[in-house]
């Protein structure tokens, strides 16, 4: 019998099951379908520096991410020999006109932006010549991307190299609780006896019965495409306030996404979507408009009620949850994953729990 099952096989549930294989527990990964073809694979694998009030919850996670990311990847990459290409080349916020400038510049006089640098005029262009006369000025701040089709294929080789064992094409239909104990899950092969049960099942985590306290996580559907970007050079991630966001690959391609809609589980790619995400990707880049489709797909974020990630134990002993990350569980993931750690071997957490509990969905809280 292993000490925990996972729920899910995506970024989180991979990262989870070997870290928690690492520190000398016995995992069983559960995934309903392909490992990393979720959320995870649909991602843009943006990772950012802290941004916003210091006591946020993102700020806690990003700031904590952010140191871990180098030695996180770098580990990664040791362990399975395939590097997930993190690479932190720097983010830019542009601005549109005259407001959002002066906007973006007193974030940075108040502290929301740390290490932000103002840009405009000959120094914007500078940073980033690829830029359109749409873009007035812009924030240069710490950040990069990772690739995180790569990042998925590494942890699964990484955690099966630590000893997880790891299902595909095994739902979890319910969690078996007797009293106020988990005893394991029901699977659509059998029933997996464990001491522990972690939810990380992503957009599908508010649906698994016998969950508690019924988190209500939902999806989101994303329509997001990546361009041919030939000869235009981009050197740093864009991202606009309102999305999208442009994020350039080694491999040549230039990520641009995403929308937001509550669609349900409708993965359909609609004419709108695709037109809003090509007509602001050329507006801020406008060699763009030359550049070939490499590719087109959509993706469902898991979605918290609150908007806050749902990390730490539910309301019965050995049920744990880390999910309802949004559209934004690539950058914080060492975090995510050092937290549910920590509180899984009762270990001190290196940050703040409790805006994270899953307890604050209990009724009557």
């Amino acid at each position: 019998m292993p000490d925990i099952v996972i729920v899910g096989g995506g970024a989180i549930g991979l990262a989870a099951a070997r870290a928690l294989q690492k520190r000398g527990k016995s995992v069983v990964l559960c995934e309903r379908a392909q490992t990393g073809r979720a959320a995870s694979w649909a991602s843009a694998g943006i990772v950012t520096a802290p941004s916003g009030p210091p006591n946020d919850p993102d700020y806690l996670l990003d700031a904590l991410s952010w140191q871990q990311w180098p030695d996180f990847a770098a580990k990664l990459t040791e362990e399975s020999g395939l590097d997930p290409e993190f690479r932190p080349i720097g983010c830019l916020i542009p601005a549109f006109d005259e407001h959002m400038a002066e906007g973006l510049d007193r974030a940075i006089h108040s502290g929301l932006l740390p290490e932000g640098k103002f840009l405009r005029d000959a120094d914007l262009r500078e940073a980033e010549p690829a830029l359109g006369p749409s873009v007035l000025a812009a924030v240069w701040r710490p950040g990069g991307n990772v690739e995180n089709r790569r990042l998925c294929r590494a942890l699964e080789i990484a955690a099966r190299a630590a000893g997880v064992e790891i299902r595909t094409a095994c739902e979890v239909r319910s969690i078996i609780v007797d009293g106020d104990r988990v005893q394991g899950v029901l699977t659509s092969d059998g029933v997996v006896r464990a001491e522990a049960v972690v939810v990380a099942s992503g957009a599908w985590s508010g649906a698994i019965v016998g969950g508690r306290p019924n988190v209500g996580v939902v999806p989101q559907r994303g329509q997001i495409l990546a361009l041919d970007r030939g000869a235009t050079t981009l050197r740093q991630v864009i991202l606009t306030p309102d999305d999208p966001y442009l994020v350039p690959r080694a491999d040549g391609r230039v990520v641009v996404g995403a929308t937001r809609e509550m669609a349900g589980w409708d993965p359909a790619i609609t004419a709108g979507g695709v037109a809003w995400l090509l007509a602001r990707a050329i507006q801020i880049v406008p060699a763009f408009q030359n550049a070939p489709i490499a590719e087109i797909w959509t993706g469902f974020r898991p979605l918290s009620p609150d908007g806050v990630p749902i990390i730490g134990p539910g309301e019965v002993a050995g049920m744990y949850f880390a999910t309802g990350h949004g559209p934004s569980g690539i950058g914080p993931l060492p975090a995510s994953i050092a937290l549910l750690t920590a509180l899984v071997l009762g270990e001190p957490p290196p940050i703040t729990a409790a805006p994270f509990s899953p307890l604050r969905f209990s009724s009557g809280m």
